[in-house]
C-alpha cells in the first residue's frame, strides 16, 4: 500500500475526506463539512508528502467532491431560506391600501 496510516486517521489531514468518500453524505455533520478546507485537501492529494497509490488518490478525490457538493447544497438551502425571509419582510398585505 502506498499511503501512511497517519494521513487517513480520523484526526489526520485527510481523515474527513476519507470518511466522506467511504461513508457517503450521512455520517459527516454540517460542522465537519464546513471545517474541511477543500484547497488544502486537494493540495495534499495532488502533492502528497508520502507516495499515494492512484486508487487511493481517486478515493480521496471522490471524498473532496462529496464534501464540495454538500457545501454547495448547504449554501443553496441558506440562500433559498434568505430569499423566503426577504420576500416575507417586503410583502404587501393589501389591507388599508388604495
Amino acid at each position: 500500500m502506498f499511503y501512511s496510516q497517519i494521513i487517513l486517521a480520523k484526526k489526520g489531514p485527510l481523515g474527513k475526506v476519507w470518511l466522506a468518500a467511504h461513508w457517503g453524505d450521512k455520517k459527516l455533520g454540517r460542522h465537519q463539512i464546513f471545517s474541511t478546507d477543500i484547497c488544502s485537501s486537494v493540495e495534499s492529494i495532488v502533492n502528497p508528502a508520502v507516495p499515494l497509490a492512484l486508487r487511493m488518490s481517486g478515493h480521496l478525490l471522490l471524498g473532496v467532491v462529496r464534501i464540495y457538493s454538500r457545501k454547495v447544497r448547504y449554501l443553496m438551502n441558506d440562500c433559498e431560506e434568505a430569499m423566503v425571509k426577504i420576500r416575507m419582510a417586503f410583502r404587501t398585505t393589501g389591507i388599508g391600501e388604495g
